[in-house]
């Protein structure tokens, strides 16, 4: 059985979250509820999304399926691929002709173009729920 790496989860001063799958990453159900657990925590959402994996990104059925329901919806205004090299971009490109995400989604080779569009859904602050503003 592969050792679940937890992904690195972070939200930018810009107000887009990063998620970092780190080296050659397989992206399982497991990996997914991990982001969204970092997520949750920061309690900021929705917002747009980052990703980035080193390597060839390699996805499981059971990740496209939660990716794709109501907890991720819920909190994902859009999402930018990070690619870092042109086979992972080929893969991305062929994953995205062939699946269709319930939310906005490209892949870029380039972090910069990834923020470019994702900060076109960014949403004014007093849409976006804080966790802290709903415990008061």
């Amino acid at each position: 059985m592969q050792r679940i790496i937890p992904p690195k989860v972070w939200l930018g001063d810009d107000g887009i979250l990063r998620v970092d799958y780190g080296y050659r990453p397989r992206i399982d159900e497991a990996s997914m509820r991990s982001a969204l657990e970092q997520h949750l925590a920061i309690g900021v959402y929705p917002v747009p999304v980052m990703i980035f994996g080193q390597g060839v990104m390699a996805g499981t059925t059971e990740a496209e399926v939660f990716g794709s329901g109501p907890e991720i919806c819920e909190v994902t205004l859009a999402v930018g691929m990070v690619m870092s090299n042109a086979l992972a971009m080929q893969a991305a490109k062929l994953y995205l002709r062939f699946r269709h995400p319930p939310y906005p989604c490209q892949a870029f080779s380039r972090e910069a173009e990834a923020l470019a569009w994702l900060r076109g859904f960014l949403r004014p602050p007093e849409t976006i729920t804080l966790q802290a503003q709903n415990q008061a």
